[in-house]
């Protein structure tokens, strides 16, 4: 984990002060991890208590700014594997508290700030352009100091992208309004920000009696088609596929929409994991086929954990299930960094 205080926050600390805010965070940390555990007991439970843990403070290069590198083994010291599942929503929530206990500036809105930033130099970009294209927009963010993180497959087809803020990460699906600044949607919102002025009829050389009726005919013949069309239901658009993993096959049927909204929240973890593999992943979550999108995500170095009882919450539509399995295979197929020791 990273833990960053602002500059200002931290201006003038000892080694102390980074040790003694170590400490607190680590202790505010264990309580939320408890609390969203509850009662559960045994294998699997995150025990800090019984956890190796390294803290090192760290300087940005560019901007010299502190901040802590805490890493916590999962391996405990009775040799159980501790579950860290959603553990990152425990560490921004004990960052949370401490900010609240010391009256410093709350994460969550330097990072709509922040967004809010990003959004803007997004549509500046796009009113800029004469004419729509990807490469130039991501230029024009690279420019302004931005890190554009691109998602594709193996064809090479752009699926999303991600900005990169210092160490702040902001998906594409994030910014803006209504998704209108994903890769599907970003050409539309070129146009809608390049209105072309509206056309004017040029008067008719004949208004007769003739022209008239033909177009009443049209007219009529046009709404029957309209009638017609209106009054056949039309079928949803459906998303199949068979994965095979291993020596068996699965079966994939999901929405259209739901599908789409999983490739959109799909990244790619630092473009070492093709893009398929982690989709996949994310449909194999979305079928609660938790083993074989396990096998996958192994298989392409990741790790983490996810429950048995994996599956939709009652309270969300197919499109947010699809964007949570995308972000949790994400996650999954992020590569675990693996240190070989000194040579004997």
């Amino acid at each position: 984990m990273e833990v960053s205080p602002s500059l200002e926050e931290t201006k003038g600390w000892t080694l102390n002060d980074w040790y003694d805010y170590a400490i607190r965070f680590l202790e505010e940390f264990k309580k939320e991890v408890q609390a969203k555990e509850g009662k559960k007991r045994g294998k699997g439970k995150f025990n800090l208590d019984r956890a190796q843990i390294f803290a090192c403070l760290h300087f940005d290069a560019k901007s010299g700014i502190p901040h802590l590198h805490i890493l916590i083994n999962r391996i405990d010291l009775d040799g159980n594997l501790m579950n860290d599942s959603f553990i990152g929503d425990s560490a921004v929530k004990a960052a949370h508290t401490i900010n609240v206990e010391r009256g410093w500036e709350l994460p969550e809105d330097i990072h709509k700030a922040h967004e809010k930033e990003i959004t803007e130099v997004c549509y500046n970009i796009l009113r800029g352009m004469a004419s729509y294209d990807w490469d130039t927009y991501k230029h024009g963010l690279e420019s302004r100091g931005y890190k554009v993180h691109e998602q594709r497959d193996k064809q090479g087809v752009l699926h999303g992208y991600t900005i990169l803020r210092g160490n702040s990460r902001f998906k594409s699906s994030t910014l803006g309004k209504g998704r209108n600044l994903t890769v599907p949607k970003l050409e539309a919102t070129w146009k809608k920000l390049h209105p072309v002025a509206p056309s004017v009829d040029k008067p008719g050389y004949t208004i007769g009696t003739t022209q008239t009726t033909e177009r009443k005919s049209f007219t009529e013949h046009n709404s029957a088609r309209q009638s017609v069309a209106q009054s056949k239901p039309e079928m949803p658009s459906v998303f199949m596929k068979i994965l095979s993993v291993g020596d068996k096959n699965y079966s994939i049927t999901m929405p259209m929409e739901a599908y789409t909204a999983m490739k959109e929240a799909i990244e790619s973890p630092d473009g070492s994991v093709p893009f398929e593999n982690v989709l996949n992943v994310a449909m194999l979550l979305f079928m609660n086929y938790v083993d074989a999108a396990a096998a996958i995500s192994e298989s392409c170095g990741g790790g983490g954990s996810t429950s048995s009882n994996w599956g939709k919450d009652d309270d969300e539509n197919e499109r947010e299930r699809a964007r949570r399995c995308a972000q949790h295979a994400n996650w999954l197929c992020k590569p675990i960094r693996k240190y070989k020791g000194p040579h004997r």
